[in-house]
């Protein structure tokens, strides 16, 4: 797969270890760009969701 190239991408609010965080999908748009610069605009972790079951064993 060509990566689309991008000056600036932002990602935001993914709430990462939540069962709602739609991870795959977050990968697939990840593993799709190549953006110069990446900025991760906050709730990265939502720490009163938190759930460290969510994450495989492997991790």
């Amino acid at each position: 797969m060509k990566k689309r190239p991008l000056d600036i991408a932002v990602i935001s609010d993914v709430h990462v270890g939540t069962y709602g965080c739609h991870a795959d999908e977050l990968l697939t748009y990840l593993n799709s760009i190549t953006p110069k610069i990446l900025i991760l605009n906050g709730d990265i972790i939502d720490i009163w969701q938190f759930n460290k079951r969510y994450f495989p064993n492997h991790i």
